[in-house]
């Protein structure tokens, strides 16, 4: 009994130690089935939270960097070209100026004044701006009376009104403003100091901003900043993009804006306060077109030619006698003036109108004469006494061969000669070749300007010396024309037509040529038997011959090219026409010039 009682008591014992240990067990952190699972995802959890605390500190990175707008400020001096210190960058009409090699237009900035590169301003915004560098003077024609400014005078703003740096003259902008048709705004408080300027009126498209905002260099939000804008703040907008615009603003940046930003664009056109000079000149006072024949005289006696020449001109108004001829480069001259060959002209309803040239006796060095300003005023009084003591009605120039160098010194003579003729009530006309490009310097737009006609001599097209061909096509002669209005107005224009034409002789591969009057021309072909054919790219009839061991050709200048000529000159609207010369011409020729007649003559039979 009892083993056995001891034997169950051992197992009771064993069984409660068993439970305890179980119960222990459990105490000391045994878990249940799924317990261990989730304890294992919380590790994964985290990553996950750091994984995405990452990814939105990398997006917001990567947003920042990408969409954030840059506060960066641009490099100023790169973005002025590095022009800095006293020199200033020129815009005009919103865009840096250049010379023609590409290389920037620079003013300069001197007792708190901007003065512009003359070279510069006479090229691009007012050519009236002459230097007179033997006197050391500014000079500026105005139609009756040409200013002189020396150095040290003020402008209208009591700065000095140019200066020399040793090199270089230099205008003041007042100066510049105050005789030119343009306006402008300086910005020098800076180190990179610029001027706009602007020489149209043309509206501008302005816009307001809707707030704050930072103009850049580029369009995009990392471009780097300029200049920085309040809300009401007005900027220009010169070129609209889908999201940005190009935009110059009142502080003196181009650069770009955000579309949303602005305001709706609204057009302005900018006041304009100047007043421009006027012009008046001395046209016919009854309103006829000029019919105008050139006399040759090359002495005094040829004046007796007077009723010869113009026996058949029935319907010329103005006669153009060669009477004063340059005879030194000092600007002397010599004069075949008659009062009586003048009285003689009135008579027979004629104005006269003398004619000045710078080569019936020989070559003369322009250079001398046209830079000095003495020499030009001492030729211009002469010229304006000898006229008003035989009673001319007009002077006509004839300078020709002028060089490039000399282009403004001629237009400046030209300009000075005008206000003496204005002031005496005497008509001035100018001989001009037809424009090209290589004799642009001529300036027949600023001696429209000034002069009363402006004579496009539309004839040497094909020159003795040079290559064969028509002494007057009619595209030569329509180029003349319009060339002439483009820059002239209608009414001032007088197209000057040959009375002559050459006979080309080529004799063992050498050509050369000799001139002919219409009259002895038309005698020529006919006691040489030469067919003349019309050809359509000249608008003259052509014929040659085989002349012993020469070829001989011409191009006639004849009834036929004579009515074609007329007929686009009247349907031009110039305001005459002029002949070269007196005596060359067959009869009748005088009725196919005169404009003044309603109705146009039949072409001749020639062609």
């Amino acid at each position: 009994m009892t083993v056995e009682n001891n034997t169950s008591g051992r197992m009771e014992q064993a069984g409660e130690t068993k439970g305890r240990s179980r119960a222990a067990g459990r105490r000391r952190g045994s878990r249940r089935p799924g317990e261990q699972k989730k304890h294992r995802s919380a590790p994964v959890l985290i990553a996950l939270l750091l994984l995405l605390l990452i990814g939105c500190i990398g997006g917001g990175y990567v947003y920042v960097k990408k969409y954030m707008p840059t506060k960066e400020r641009a490099d100023l001096n790169e973005y002025f070209d590095n022009v800095a210190g006293n020199n200033i960058l020129i815009y005009l009409n919103q865009e840096i100026v250049k010379n023609d090699k590409g290389y920037l237009v620079i003013g300069r900035y001197q007792n708190g004044q901007v003065y512009l590169p003359f070279d510069w301003v006479i090229g691009t915004l007012n050519r009236r701006f002459y230097w007179a560098s033997d006197v050391k003077q500014l000079f500026y024609s105005e139609p009756e009376e040409t200013i002189k400014i020396s150095e040290g005078d003020p402008a209208q703003d009591g700065a000095q009104a140019f200066f020399w740096d040793g090199k270089d003259l230099f205008l003041n902008v007042t100066l510049v403003s105050q005789y030119t048709d343009i306006r402008y705004h300086a910005h020098t408080d800076q180190t990179n100091k610029r001027i706009f300027i602007f020489d149209n009126d043309t509206p501008e498209k302005q816009a307001t901003l809707k707030g704050k905002e930072s103009v850049r260099v580029l369009g995009g939000v990392k471009s780097p900043v300029l200049t920085d804008l309040a809300k009401g703040d007005t900027v220009t907008v010169l070129e609209t993009l889908e999201n940005w615009s190009k935009v110059s603003t009142n502080d003196g940046y181009i650069g770009y804006l955000r579309n949303k930003k602005l305001s709706e664009i609204t057009e302005v056109t900018p006041e304009d306060n100047f007043t421009a000079p006027v012009f008046k000149h001395i046209l016919r006072e009854d309103g006829s077109k000029v019919v105008m024949g050139f006399h040759q005289i090359t002495t005094a006696a040829g004046n007796a030619t007077f009723d010869t020449v113009t026996a058949n001109a029935g319907p010329m108004n103005v006669i153009a006698p060669t009477w004063f001829v340059l005879t030194t480069s000092e600007g002397d001259f010599l004069s075949y003036a008659s009062e009586d060959y003048v009285s003689k002209a009135h008579a027979k309803g004629y104005q006269v109108w003398a004619t000045v040239n710078n080569f019936d006796s020989g070559k003369i060095d322009t250079s001398v004469l046209l830079p000095n300003s003495a020499l030009r005023e001492q030729l211009i009084n002469g010229l304006i006494s000898t006229a008003q003591q035989v009673g001319i009605d007009g002077l006509n120039i004839d300078f020709e061969q002028i060089p490039q160098s000399l282009g403004r010194d001629y237009v400046q003579f030209m300009r000075e000669l005008s206000i003496a003729c204005r002031k005496a009530g005497i008509i001035l006309s100018v001989d001009c070749y037809v424009p090209y490009n290589y004799n642009s310097y001529y300036d027949i737009g600023e001696l429209g300007t000034f002069c009363d006609y402006v004579v496009i001599m539309c004839y040497d097209e094909h020159y003795s010396g040079g290559e064969e061909g028509s002494v007057a096509s009619i595209s030569y002669t329509d180029r003349g024309i319009q060339e002439a209005l483009k820059n002239i107005a209608p009414e001032q224009i007088i197209i000057a037509v040959p009375f002559y034409t050459r006979v080309w002789i080529t004799q063992n591969g050498k050509t050369t040529s000799d001139a002919m009057g219409i009259k002895q021309a038309k005698e020529w072909v006919t006691s040489k038997g030469i067919e003349l054919k019309w050809d359509e790219t000249t608008g003259q009839n052509y014929g040659e011959i085989q002349d012993g061991d020469s070829v001989k050709k011409v191009w006639m200048e004849d009834e036929d090219s004579l009515n074609l000529k007329i007929k686009h000159i009247r349907e031009a609207g110039v305001g005459g026409v002029a002949a070269w010369k007196l005596g060359q011409e067959p009869t009748g020729f005088w009725d196919i010039l005169n404009l003044n007649m309603q109705e146009i003559p039949e072409p001749g039979a020639n062609g």
